[in-house]
Order: C-alpha cells, then sequence, then structure tokens
C-alpha cells in the first residue's frame, strides 16, 4: 500500500494532551485505493479507520482533508500537531500547497522532510 505516509503528533504535558495521528494511502493487491486513518494516544495501538477511494484523486482528497482537520488542532485542542515523519514521493501533502492558501498543512508541519524523519 504505501503512496503516502505521514506521522503527526500533538503533545502538551500541561494539559494532558500525548496525541498520535497516521495517515497510509495507496492500493491493495487488486488495485482499489485505501486510505488508513490512526489515531489515539501516544504509545497506543490507537484506532484505524479505513476508507476506500474511486481512484487516486479521491485518495488524495481524503487525505487533505484529514491534513486540513488536523491544522486547525491549536483552536481546537489547544496545541498544534508536530511532523515527526512523512513519505511522500508523489507529493501528495506538498508544504507548496499550504504556502499557496491551500491549507493543507499546518504551519507545525513545514520543517524541512529530511529532518522529519531523522528524530
Amino acid at each position: 500500500m504505501e503512496s503516502f505516509r505521514v506521522r503527526l503528533e500533538a503533545c502538551d504535558p500541561a494539559r494532558g494532551r500525548f496525541r498520535a495521528y497516521r495517515i497510509n494511502a495507496g492500493t491493495d493487491l487488486l488495485g482499489d485505493w485505501l486510505v488508513d486513518v490512526t489515531y489515539g494516544r501516544i504509545g497506543s495501538r490507537g484506532r484505524t479507520v479505513r476508507y476506500v477511494a474511486a481512484d487516486e484523486a479521491d485518495a488524495r482528497k481524503i487525505v487533505r482533508h484529514c491534513l486540513q482537520r488536523r491544522a486547525t488542532a491549536p483552536r481546537r485542542i489547544g496545541v498544534g500537531y508536530q511532523l515527526r515523519e512523512i513519505d511522500d514521493p508523489g507529493r501528495w501533502a506538498s508544504i507548496d500547497d499550504h504556502e499557496a492558501g491551500g491549507g493543507c498543512m499546518h504551519r507545525d508541519f513545514g520543517q524541512d522532510r529530511a529532518s522529519a524523519t531523522e528524530r
């Protein structure tokens, strides 16, 4: 599956917020597009929701929608998500889109992609 993968974390010990969020997108063995969203407390197994998309464009829309929702975290939960890992060879979550006003990524995510995977 693995056409796109991102892992985000939101931590605020003072508020007891230790959240993890992961998105994996790609095709299965039959060629169907799947988007798996896993979320929960950091270190726990979390809950996974699987979306089946009609094609790659729909899968990209699902991913973009999920990332846009994470970008509103500071307003909703009081702490922003930080990019911890990204594997995005097809530029599904382009930081350039955010800078152009597309709103795909929160500014906290806008760090160098290479350094995000080194953590």
